[in-house]
């Protein structure tokens, strides 16, 4: 079919409405659902939920995030707030995620205060990590490892030691032996061999590898001493074998 020129011109004229119109109307949903999503309400905060914390309370950790009630859902960059959450000596990982149309969502992974490590002025609570959650002068129930020498122990950072060396295995045998129903108070390393602490006068010593693969004997000669009201002694244990005196040797 051959259209005439004016036919040409109207059809031509009704493309340049139709397309004007479609970008009026295109323009105005655009701007109709900025609206709601940004100015109506709908999507602003109103609810922040907290999953897997110990150490803080929800409220606490919703205050940790800087997110304030009100503030609108889509203004809020969820990686931003998880790392600022993850700023906190105390949490490992922080997943952050929204939950429409009003809520926030924090799932958190906690850092456990697990041991004590005595410095100058006190204690460095520490994970099983070696990072330091707290500095603190209270005696709290966890084991202490003792005859260190630490390096400026600051929150949030790993804790240093002129004796580099020994800090991971201390706290790898502290967390295995917890995990192996069997509690040592302290865990001094300031003499020729480790010595570990089950009473205040009843001493574990020798290479801490050992103690672990000893751990069973251990347990076994430390439940039979218990029966005879002894908590006073030496075990000195080998690569092979482990023995028991009554004497507590400086």
């Amino acid at each position: 079919m051959r259209y005439s020129e004016a036919d040409r011109k109207r059809r031509g004229k009704r493309k340049k409405k139709n397309y004007f119109r479609n970008i009026t109307v295109t323009v105005l949903i655009a701007l109709g659902l900025y609206y709601i999503l940004f100015y109506s309400g709908i999507f602003d905060i109103k609810e922040i939920t907290v999953e897997d914390n110990v150490h803080y309370t929800a409220a606490q950790v919703a205050e940790l995030t800087g997110v304030v009630k009100g503030e609108n859902i889509f203004r809020i960059r969820t990686s931003e707030v998880a790392q600022r959450l993850e700023r906190d000596p105390y949490i490992r990982k922080a997943d952050v995620s929204w939950v429409l149309p009003d809520g926030l969502n924090i799932i958190i992974d906690e850092r456990k205060e697990s041991v004590l490590i005595e410095y100058d002025e006190g204690y460095a609570i520490v994970d099983y990590d070696g990072v330091i959650l707290r500095l603190t002068q209270e005696r709290l129930l966890m084991p202490v490892i003792a005859g260190l020498t630490p390096i400026d122990p600051q929150p949030g950072l790993a804790f240093k030691a002129e004796e580099a060396g020994q800090i991971k295995p201390a706290l790898d045998f502290i967390k295995f032996v917890n995990e192996h129903d069997f509690y040592i108070k302290k865990l001094d390393l300031g003499g020729v061999v480790p010595r570990a602490y089950v009473f205040d006068r009843l001493i574990l010593e020798g290479d801490l590898s050992n103690m672990e693969k000893n751990i069973v004997e251990i347990k076994r000669i430390i439940a039979d001493l218990d029966s005879k009201g002894i908590e006073r002694g030496t075990i000195s244990v080998s690569g092979t074998s482990s023995s028991f005196s009554p004497e507590i040797r400086n």
